[in-house]
Formats: C-alpha cells, structure tokens, sequence
C-alpha cells in the first residue's frame, strides 16, 4: 500500500476577477523617512503641510477629489509587526475614506524600507527563500509573501506614473515553465524598458493568451482609457497575433527578425560569411534598401553550397520579406525581440532554480508579478567612469522618482497600489 501522502490537485485555470476593490488599493503612500514621521506624523499642521507639498508635486499618488479637501480622523491599529507604527486615517469631502501610509513602511506593514531594501534586492537577483531566511531571519514563507503582495499592485500603474509615458512600442513573448509538474506559459509583455505585464496561463492558444495578455490591457487603459499601442514585436506565433489584434485592433505586429536569423544559424553555426550577410540585410536604412539587400542575399546564395535544412529555412526568411520590412513604418518599434528576451532570461533562471513554479495559479502569478515590480525598480550596477543619467529602469521610462533610495520610490509608486481608477477593480 503506497502510504505516501495524497497531493489536492492544483487549479490551473485563471478565477473570476473579483468585482471589489482590491485590498490596498485604499492606501495612499506618501515619500516619507522614519526621521520625519517621528517629526511630523502626530502633528496635523505639519503632516498637511508636508502632503500638501507632495499634492503639488506628485498629484498621481493621490486619488480623485483630493484637492477638494479633507480632514484626518484619527489612527489606524499599531502593528504587532512594527510596534509604534500607525497609519493614519483621511475622510475626502465626499465622504470615501483612505489610509496614508510613509514610503519607508512597506505594504501590510510587513516591516521596513531599511529592513527590507537588500534581502529584495538579492530576491530579485534569484537568492532563493531559504538563503534570505538564513541571512535574515523569518521563514521562507515570509519572504515568498512579501514578494507576492507587491505583484497584488498594479504592474503598469505601479510602473507607469504618467500616462504620456505608456509606451506606444511593445515586445511580448510566451516562457515555458513547469507548473506542478505540467507545463505553463508565462505571457510577458515589455515596453519602454520595462516589465508591463506577467501573466500565468496553462495554455498556448488564443483564448488563453487573449486572456493572459488581456490583463496587461486592463491595467494600461485603466492608466490611460485611450490606450493603443502602435506596435508589438512578436516572435511569429499566430496565438499571440491574433491575442493583440483583439486586444487592440489598431495594433500593427512586428515579426521578430532575430527568430529568423537563429532558425539559420542552429543549422550552420560555422559558416561565418553567412550570418554577416543575414544582419547585413537587417542594417538598411530604409524600407527599399531592405528589399534590395534581401535580393542580393537570395542571390548569392544561389553560388553557395548549403545543405537542405539550411536553404529551408532561408526561404522562410526571403517569403517573410514584406513582413519585416513592415517595420521601416513605425520608427522606433522593436525590430527583434531582444527588449523581451532579455527579462525572460533573468525569469527562466529564476523558475529554473526554484525548480519550476509549484502553486495555484493566483499565488504563482502574484510572485512573478511581484518580482517584475522589483525588476523595473532595482537599481542599475554601477558604473566606474560613465556615471549613469538614470539609476533603473522605471526611473528612465518616467524621467522621474519620488525618492532617492529605490525601495522608497517602489513603495511611494504602489501609492492606491498602482490604480488610478480602484472602483471597480481589475483584479
């Protein structure tokens, strides 16, 4: 008799988005140190001054009818967590109620910026649970949660602080991950240098990506209503074309050159003289020069002895000609998928070191997305000679941060968790 244990099945199916307010969102993060709340915080005159100043500045962290006034009322419950530590409470002139919260306290009062700022860094970096729990105490469950409670926030509001900003050129690309012991697909949506979407699905086709890459979609039109991307660089799998032409009809897609070089260079990685001439096509400067180049490869491949395999996939890449060339129309797009690769290589290594992905779909979708936020604020490794104009990647898609430590500025962008828009929710 097999006395192992009886594992419960794994939902693998995305749940019904609620229809409330998700939790936090209720919650407005204001750039705060411990020394100024140990100043300011329980005097009222102060504490206005100082957020007034911060309505002026940064009005996104803010929600809508805050300038029409509002009083404080009194004090949240203090923490077991972080003992002397309150939030305080806020009633608006039209009667909603939310929570204000300093940027050094992070979310569920789960500790502090100055607790917490390095062992998330490492987290990000693929230090597992178990050595975050040896160089810093807690459990490995602790520091799964923490991570999991930041991607609760919205990844492009949290990412994107001005709708001017939302990038009008994307790169998105599925990830196979093992998924309790089957296999996933992490859709994943980048643009302007950032992770704007992560979502987990057990399928492939259309309906799950349209799905999956659907949550990028909510979140970015609740940033701005109007949203339409341009573009979208993909690496040819018609799933995913058709998942964004009905997402956004407008969209124009842009085939993935690179994809079209590596199907050659897998089956000729020594013929040097020949993977010149494929980028060499990719360098023209215009949309005739492309064609004329194309040409002139095709030609000279006629004088060259290649095997089958190779020749098959070379008039794969002459048939996707005009395709390519599709790209010379939007200045600016992503012409390979390297804006995309890049983030799912830090994320496969990631998966592959915690041996895949082992929980329902919610809490294994949250880590990933929480992960992602620490991806767009981390900061840059240092330069020696050539200081850097922007220290991450949000701080570059923004032009702005609200704070010079990163944690601060990641905690202050969670402000309504990301929302502009908390009711009704997305998720």
């Amino acid at each position: 008799m097999d006395a192992r244990p009886k594992t419960r099945p794994v939902n693998r199916e995305r749940n019904t988005p609620s229809t409330q307010p998700p939790r936090g969102a209720k919650q407005i993060v204001i750039p705060m140190t411990r020394p100024q709340y140990d100043q300011i915080w329980h005097e009222t005159e102060r504490l206005r001054a100082f957020v007034a100043e911060w309505v002026r500045s940064a009005p996104e962290l803010f929600p809508d009818g805050f300038d029409q006034g509002y009083r404080l009322h009194g004090f949240g419950r203090e923490s077991r967590k972080l003992p002397g530590l309150k939030l305080r409470k806020i009633i608006l002139a039209d009667g909603d109620s939310y929570w204000l919260r300093p940027s050094f306290i992070v979310g569920y009062m789960t500790g502090t910026v100055d607790e917490l700022a390095y062992p998330l860094l490492l987290a990000e970096h693929g230090v597992p649970p178990w050595l975050l729990k040896i160089g810093f105490g807690h459990s490995e469950m602790f520091w799964y949660r923490v991570i999991e409670r930041l991607g609760r926030s919205s990844l492009v509001g949290t990412t994107v602080r001005d709708p001017a900003q939302l990038p009008v050129h994307l790169a998105a690309d599925e990830h196979h991950a093992d998924w309790v012991g089957q296999k996933g697909y992490v859709a994943t949506t980048v643009g302007g240098g950032c992770i704007l979407g992560v979502a987990l699905t057990s399928a492939a086709d259309e309906e799950h990506l349209q799905e999956a890459y659907g949550v990028f979609a909510a979140e970015a039109r609740d940033v701005e209503p109007e949203y339409a991307p341009q573009t979208v660089n993909i690496d040819g799998w018609a799933a995913t074309q058709n998942a964004f032409h009905s997402l956004f009809a407008s969209i124009a897609v842009i085939l993935c050159f690179l994809h079209g070089f590596l199907k050659i260079r897998d089956r000729c990685r020594k013929v040097h003289e020949l993977h010149r001439r494929v980028w060499q096509v990719y360098r023209a400067a215009s949309a005739e020069e492309f064609r004329r180049l194309m040409d002139e490869f095709q030609q000279w491949c006629t004088t060259e002895t290649l095997t089958a395999p190779v020749r098959e996939m070379l008039a794969k890449l002459w048939s996707k000609t005009e395709s390519y060339a599709a790209a010379y129309d939007h200045p600016g797009c992503h012409r390979t998928s390297n804006a995309v690769d890049r983030p799912m290589n830090r994320l496969y290594r990631l998966i592959y070191a915690s041996r895949g992905l082992h929980g329902h779909q919610g809490s294994s979708e949250l880590r990933l997305r929480g992960w992602a936020l620490l991806h767009n604020f981390r900061p840059y490794a240092p330069r020696g000679k050539c200081p850097r104009a922007f220290v991450s990647p949000a701080h570059r898609l923004n032009g702005k941060r609200y704070h010079d430590h990163w944690l601060h500025n990641l905690m202050a962008s969670t402000s309504l968790m990301g929302f502009r828009n908390p009711k009704p929710a997305i998720r």
